[in-house]
Parts: structure tokens; C-alpha cells; sequence
């Protein structure tokens, strides 16, 4: 009986061994199905396959994102981004009077490496608008351009950083390159060959998450 009890004084003296702490879950970037939108400047440039001009110039920007969660660090959406200029000739190498309406459709990944806001975008779509494409040199340097409308393969590459105002909402910073393969386009008289526009733009968003 003496033995007993030793053993279990003995038992209840010892140490208990800390049990497990479990850490508190990461919350997510965003959750379930989200949406953003959001304006900035851009910049559009237009060259082909023997060009020796290219067409340039700057423009509103505008996109809205819509999609849905595929883990806790990636996420899917469908993104519409639109650069609008209506006159070009603000700069030097633009040729005055041409119009360009350009807009991408893409299916886009959102890569947050890790618990800070920091994403990478990636994507692919279709594009489509009103081009203007180099045609010569006018007197004096001028670059001469003809306008045409038509569409093709749109890729777009980013980087951008959500900051959460809330839970619901963050603001989001975008830096962000559309290229837009038209391929070979015909205007008047004249058969171009690998018409490729490269947009460019800078942007703050709302994100609702």
C-alpha cells in the first residue's frame, strides 16, 4: 500500500509535458468571391515587323477584376482593362489625329508569396481596339500612321500590393504591361506584318474581399 502511494505521488509531482500551442491561422488575401476596380495612367506603343517608326503615347487606363479563391496564396479572376486616348500628337512622335481604343480580356493568377500584401499577375486573353500603326515619316521626322481595328492574343504581367483598410476592403497598387499580338493587318493599300501593341500603366484600386 506504502508502494502505492509513493508511485502516485510520485505521478503527480512529475512535470506535465506542455501541450501543443496551435498558432493562429493566416487570414487569407482574399476570400471567397472578390472584386476590384480601379484608374491610373498608361502608355501605348505600337511598332510592327519592318517599321522603322513606332507609334507612342499616353492615355487614361481602367480595369475591373472580378473572381474567386484557389488557396490560401493564389487566386483566379477575369480582369477587363481598357486604355483610352482620343486624339494622339500630345508628344513629339505621335502622329496627330490618329484615335486608339484598346482593351484587353484575360484570364488572370494573383501569386501572393507570402502573409504581406505582395502579389505577382499573370495572364492570358484577347484583345481588341483601334490601333494606330506606323506607316513613314512625314517632313520634318513626323511619324505618319494609318488606324485600324481588329484584335488578337492579349498576355499581361504584374506586380501589385494590397492594403487592407479593413476587413471587407483594401486599397491595391498595380504596375501592369499589356502586349497584344494583332498579327499581320491590312490598311488602305497597304499589308503590315506582325502588328504587336505593348500598353503600359500605373493604378490604385478598391478591392472588395
Amino acid at each position: 500500500m506504502k508502494h502505492a502511494l509513493a508511485l502516485m505521488t510520485l505521478v503527480l509531482l512529475c512535470p506535465r509535458p506542455a501541450l501543443p500551442q496551435h498558432l493562429p491561422t493566416p487570414e487569407r488575401h482574399r476570400r471567397g468571391l472578390w472584386g476590384e476596380f480601379g484608374f491610373g495612367p498608361g502608355y501605348v506603343r505600337i511598332a510592327c515587323s519592318g517599321c522603322t517608326d513606332v507609334v507612342g503615347t499616353t492615355g487614361g487606363t481602367s480595369y475591373l477584376r472580378i473572381g474567386g479563391v484557389i488557396s490560401r496564396n493564389v487566386v483566379i479572376g477575369f480582369e477587363l482593362f481598357s486604355l483610352l486616348d482620343n486624339a494622339f500628337g500630345f508628344t513629339p512622335q505621335d502622329s496627330a489625329g490618329a484615335t486608339a481604343e484598346t482593351g484587353t480580356a484575360a484570364i488572370i493568377i494573383l501569386w501572393y508569396p507570402g502573409r504581406h500584401g505582395l502579389y505577382f499577375k499573370g495572364g492570358v486573353g484577347a484583345a481588341f481596339g483601334q490601333f494606330s500603326i506606323p506607316a513613314d515619316s512625314g517632313s520634318g521626322g513626323t511619324v505618319v500612321a494609318d488606324t485600324s481595328t481588329g484584335g488578337g492574343m492579349g498576355l499581361t504581367f504584374g506586380v501589385g500590393w494590397d492594403i487592407a483598410i479593413s476587413r471587407k476592403f483594401a486599397l491595391t497598387a498595380n504596375a501592369a504591361s499589356f502586349v497584344t499580338a494583332l498579327g499581320d493587318v491590312v490598311t488602305g493599300n497597304r499589308h503590315v506584318d506582325d502588328v504587336i501593341a505593348s500598353m503600359y500603366n500605373i493604378s490604385i484600386g478598391l478591392t472588395i474581399r
